[in-house]
């Protein structure tokens, strides 16, 4: 998989050097950052073993991106992780992966619903209208904890205006629910639904929480077309320093020529 990344940036990288008999060697340096900026982030995916889990590439490269401008802009604490909760996926399947950024692991991937007004099996419907009862996409930051109706929870706050912001309003948190189980599965042939909130395995639910509280950027993805919010998934200018600085891999060399 590495290889053939490689294979193909350097294809990118080739018409750069070669587009007029005088052009510098690699003179388009904001395009030459952004193959290198992709590379590590594909690297990254590699190491984790991502796609064997199961999390596409294009839901970890804009939940990556996410991460990097919120560090920038300085709103998240725990830098350590990044919780991706990828839609595509059937509710069925374990969906809500928790990545150790600083290590390039995988913590822990676990079941987790969606709102009951999205969908059945798959969500397909989402929306940021307080008693909606549909999920509501993009990328939040985790909050405080507290001892709800169901237990241990975790409070969230959407960073997106009209996609997720009204995540307050609407009461969206983290919380267990005895509806996400194998064995409500098993007997529905689907994980039970919630009012919008992305609820999780009561036997999982601590080290979600333990894991991810304390802000943290937390994405929820679906290749669905959706508003973006431009500035939180367009790649920072300083991604490569970011990316040496909070993950374990360290940049490739690309020497510009002047």
């Amino acid at each position: 998989m590495i290889f053939l990344r490689t294979f193909l940036l350097f294809l990118l990288i080739l018409p750069l050097s070669m587009s007029s008999p005088n052009a510098k060697t690699f003179n388009n340096e904001g395009n030459l950052l952004q193959v290198e900026n992709e590379f590590l982030i594909s690297k990254l995916y590699d190491n984790a073993r991502l796609k064997d889990e199961g999390l596409s590439y294009d839901a970890f490269k804009k939940g990556m991106i996410a991460y990097l401008n919120l560090i920038n802009d300085k709103k998240i604490k725990n830098t350590r992780v990044l919780s991706i909760l990828d839609f595509n996926q059937p509710s069925t399947s374990k969906r809500f992966y928790i990545i150790d950024v600083t290590t390039g692991k995988l913590l822990l991937k676990t079941y987790v619903s969606h709102g009951r007004n999205s969908g059945l099996l798959y969500a397909e419907r989402f929306s940021n209208i307080v008693n909606s009862k549909q999920s509501s996409l993009g990328i939040y930051k985790t909050s405080e904890t507290y001892h709800g109706k169901y237990g241990l929870s975790l409070k969230l706050d959407g960073l997106e205006k009209n996609i997720n912001d009204n995540a307050r309003k609407r009461a969206v948190v983290l919380h267990p629910a005895k509806y996400v189980s194998e064995h409500f599965i098993d007997q529905n042939g689907y994980i039970g639904r919630s009012f919008g909130c992305p609820a999780v395995p009561y036997k999982d639910h601590k080290d979600v929480i333990q894991y991810i509280k304390g802000e943290s950027a937390f994405y929820i993805h679906t290749a669905i077309e959706r508003r973006l919010d431009e500035a939180l998934f367009t790649m920072p200018d300083n991604a490569l320093e970011l990316l040496a600085k909070y993950t374990n891999i360290p940049p490739q060399t690309i020497k510009v020529r002047g």
